[in-house]
């Protein structure tokens, strides 16, 4: 296939032609549409041509423009700063296109010339400060407008744009039944690529965590969006009290306090962090965010650093690790003499460990495909194998903790026989979607599964006063009003310089 010889790679440049004089020749639709462009940009323009559309002698009546009913003579030339070749005359705008290059001026002709011109223009749409311009290098000018037609439309809706988060959590509702509606693997990308085709749905991320799902986007104002969201999340399926949906100042209030770790299973931990910047990268990286939502997140952040100061000697600080070393310590009256097995690598799996290891404990670690770089001194407490031979070292276990990122269940009622029948074994399941298999302990009596909402039962924070902490954050997030007021006008309103 050979290359289209007419198509120019364009460098596409803002002209600043306020008040310099610009130069049409020819007075026929064409030239009445490139007299729009000069005047929108607000050029000092004459048109010389022994005929005109009405549109450019009443211009030219209400001394907007110059018109000089005559033909064109290079003398015409002196003094322009841009000229346009827009007659009927080829022959005739390749002769401007010719003189205005020995004169250095910038000329472009709207003919087959077009290729020997200095500048195209390209298909203009103008919305407030914001100038929108695309071009097809000569190749479709129906393709441009297309394109910058989709591009207004867009734009006019990025004007209503606001922060929303729509989503569910333990708060909402009970382990059972909001595990079907996490997102993990090729769900989590097909709902993603689902959300990037709805117009009006301009940046988003989705946060997936052990205890909550949301939708975080910068949407424009309409009520069947939202709708679209709502279906697309599946979250049609709830009542109105099971999820929630936060819009405008309330929608970054909210985020601030989810990244200040207060609306945790352990209010107050720090994984939540890791897991908004990783959600966040995870989006950038599909295209689905960019510098709208890693403003809203730098700013979310920013805020929950503020709170965590302030609410911090209120709160005790522990992650669910430190709460399931807890729950073990306290229901099993001690861990000495304990076997203990972890499933998972991740952030909590690593965290279960080094607690374990400085407490004095041995291990049996499993993984699945990641095998984790051991530390030399683990190496005499914890032992490393895969989930492929779980059946062997379940028989020796006391504690199964389960910490796994996995689409199905790992342990399930075929590995109950693999069990020592005549001792109590605890499984502790921090995962979501969960690790084990529900029927699971209700096969074997001395099997007891605890998950998470069950070790959010059992910590009971008698003496925290949560009311107290969120009337803090509110508070501390009110005072950062600002922030949210530059986000919105950083793609409401713009910034000089831009």
């Amino acid at each position: 296939m050979q290359a289209n010889t007419r198509f120019r790679t364009v460098f596409p440049v803002g002209l600043l032609l306020d008040k310099k004089p610009c130069l049409i020749v020819g007075g026929g639709k064409v030239a009445q549409h490139k007299l729009r462009l000069l005047l929108d940009a607000k050029a000092d323009v004459t048109v010389i041509s022994p005929t005109a559309e009405e549109e450019v002698l009443r211009l030219a009546a209400a001394q907007t423009i110059r018109h000089i009913p005559r033909e064109f003579t290079e003398a015409d030339l002196e003094g322009a700063y841009l000229v346009m070749a827009a007659t009927n005359d080829e022959q005739v705008n390749r002769q401007i296109l010719q003189s205005c290059q020995v004169r250095h001026i910038l000329c472009c002709a709207a003919d087959r010339n077009w290729n020997a011109g200095a500048f195209v223009t390209p298909a203009i749409f103008r919305h407030d400060a914001l100038t929108i311009s695309v071009s097809s290098g000569g190749v479709s000018c129906r393709r441009s407008r297309l394109v910058k037609d989709n591009l207004a439309r867009h734009l006019e809706m990025v004007d209503t744009a606001d922060l929303v988060v729509i989503g569910t959590s333990h708060h909402q509702l009970p382990i059972q039944r909001r595990e079907p509606f996490h997102l993990l693997g090729q769900r989590l990308d097909d709902t993603g690529l689902m959300l990037m085709h709805v117009w009006g749905v301009h940046e988003f991320l989705l946060l997936n965590t052990c205890n909550r799902i949301e939708f975080v986007g910068i949407v424009s104002k309409d009520v069947s969006i939202e709708g679209l969201l709502k279906r697309i999340m599946a979250f049609f399926h709830l009542k109105e009290e099971e999820y929630y949906v936060k819009r405008g100042f309330e929608a970054f209030d909210h985020l601030a306090i989810v990244c200040a770790g207060l609306l945790s299973q352990s209010p107050g931990e720090n994984h939540i962090v890791a897991q908004v910047k990783e959600a966040l990268d995870y989006a950038t990286q599909h295209g689905w965010a960019g510098g709208m939502m890693q403003g809203w997140i730098g700013s979310a952040l920013h805020v929950s650093k503020d709170i965590r100061q302030v609410t911090g000697p209120l709160l005790q600080n522990r992650e669910i690790e430190d709460l399931c070393v807890d729950y073990l310590q306290a229901e099993c009256q001690g861990l000495a003499g304990k076997r203990i097995m972890v499933l998972g690598t991740g952030m909590v799996g690593s965290g279960l460990l080094q607690r374990f290891y400085a407490l004095g404990h041995e291990c049996e670690w499993c993984y699945h495909l990641n095998k984790p770089d051991l530390p030399a001194a683990w190496q005499p407490r914890v032992t490393l194998s895969t989930f492929n031979v779980l059946p062997a070292h379940l028989p020796k276990v006391d504690i199964v903790i389960c910490t796994a990122a996995s689409p199905g269940y790992i342990l399930h009622k075929g590995h109950a026989p693999f069990f020592d029948q005549e001792k109590e074994i605890l499984i502790m399941d921090l995962a979501m979607p969960r690790n084990v298999e529900p029927a699971l302990d209700q096969l074997t009596p001395e099997l007891k599964v605890v998950d998470l909402d069950g070790l959010k039962r059992w910590y009971h924070r008698e003496v925290l006063d949560m009311a107290r902490v969120f009337e803090l954050s509110k508070q501390l997030v009110g005072e950062h009003r600002d922030h949210y007021d530059k986000i919105i006008k950083s793609f409401q309103g713009g910034n000089a310089g831009e």
